[in-house]
């Protein structure tokens, strides 16, 4: 019979420790069941190689794979909080939510997750070296739930954020599906109007010697370009979206266009408003997890997804560390709207904080979801107009070298 070196935490969220005598991990793990323990990281004394092969394992990345989708990282997690509360033992959640899991790639990382945990890491760590499972906000609020706060609660708080993350995407990608494929529709009725439609009346326009206009001729000339070279017109068209791919990927271009979309009506408030949303919402769920300011702060900086806010909150990141309070640090960025910063500074004064910036962030939400349906409701008859605008013009160049003739002949 062997032994293990278990860590864990009873029914009243404190921490334990010690060594259980067991002939395999899951008798190990009955034997802490038994005794109102939740064992959280489980490690096999006397073999030396158990820990060094999980946690090389947990160092090979698959690259290309992105992380989960936050909707099914909040199931797994809310599992498991309910799971953890019920003193479950951890590493039998564990095969519970990877049986459940949706996918096979999902299966496998939750299969790294416990080969870490039972190798002797921590579950914070353990969750780091798989980064295709959980941001690094879930992973910070569980390590100080190891140093002495309730692990059911902190995955829970987790479980809750990704949700809330999950479900703003969901509202801009269904708010922003329409005009997609309008815009997708107008781009291709003028390809098949360049294409096809405008070269059959090519070779008519100059049997009767009618005078072209240079937006006639442009418009034949790209259509017979994309007829005679269509691999070439193809691979130009994918090298200019990779183009633009990589553009917005340098943090220069990527901060232009931001300043320029915000400063755009409608869009740029609603642009600001998804970014603090998605920032202060994290900033919440952390400090209310007993994350420190400083970490917190970063962590809204890196899901804010917008440039111009991320710049200034790692600004004021360094106002805080430099012994101004939050309030102060947000207002010298000038980027922030009043009423954050009067929430920050009542929050501050009364002890707060947390919960001011979690209904803060809530408001901002519930605005963003009417401003992104007044956003569609300009862009439908805008899209309208754009496309009545591309078509006719298209027909006044067919239509006006054809007037030139019939007025050549009378």
């Amino acid at each position: 019979m062997g032994a293990y070196k278990y860590s864990g935490y009873d029914l009243h969220g404190k921490k334990v420790q010690g060594e259980i005598a067991a002939g395999s991990t899951d008798e190990a793990e009955r034997k802490a069941a038994s005794q109102d323990i939740i064992i959280v990281s489980l490690i096999p004394l006397g073999n030396g190689s158990s820990t060094a092969g999980p946690q090389a394992s947990g160092s090979r990345k698959l690259f290309g794979r992105k992380r989960i989708a936050e909707g099914d990282a909040a199931v797994i997690l809310k599992n498991l909080a309910v799971m953890a509360e019920t003193g479950v033992p951890f590493l039998d959640a564990l095969d519970a939510v990877t049986i459940s899991a949706k996918t096979p790639a999902l299966q496998s990382d939750l299969g790294k997750l416990k080969e870490e945990v039972v190798g002797g890491r921590s579950l914070s760590s353990a969750m780091r070296s798989v980064p295709t499972l959980f941001p690094e906000l879930v992973s910070d609020m569980v390590k100080i739930a190891e140093e002495g706060g309730r692990l059911d609660n902190a995955l829970e708080s987790a479980a809750g954020y990704l949700q809330r993350t999950s479900e703003l995407r969901k509202k801009i990608i269904n708010a922003m599906l329409y005009p997609m494929v309008m815009m997708g529709v107008s781009f291709l009725t003028v390809g098949v109007l360049i294409v096809f439609v405008m070269p059959r009346f090519a070779s008519m326009f100059s049997k009767m010697q009618a005078q072209i206009p240079v937006t006639t001729k442009a418009l034949l000339g790209l259509g017979a370009f994309v007829r005679g070279n269509p691999l070439m017109a193809l691979a130009l068209a994918v090298a200019t979206v990779i183009g633009c791919k990589l553009a917005l990927r340098l943090p220069a271009a990527r901060t232009a266009v931001f300043k320029l979309g915000m400063r755009a009506p409608v869009l740029g408030e609603l642009l600001r408003k998804i970014a603090l949303a998605r920032a202060f919402q994290s900033i919440a769920t952390l400090l209310n997890a007993n994350v420190a300011m400083m970490s917190a702060l970063e962590h809204g900086a890196k899901v804010a997804g917008n440039p111009v806010i991320s710049g200034a909150l790692m600004r004021a990141r360094e106002g805080v560390e430099h012994g101004g309070s939050l309030s102060d640090a947000l207002r010298e960025t000038g980027v922030f709207p009043a009423i954050l910063l009067q929430m920050v500074a009542v929050g501050e004064k009364t002890g707060r904080l947390p919960a001011l910036l979690a209904t803060t962030s809530a408001t901002m939400e519930e605005d963003v979801d009417s401003r992104l349906k007044a956003l569609v409701s300009i862009i439908e008859p805008l899209m309208i107009v754009f496309m009545g605008a591309i078509v006719g013009t298209i027909t006044i160049s067919i239509i006006t070298p054809i007037y030139s003739v019939v007025e050549n002949i009378k």
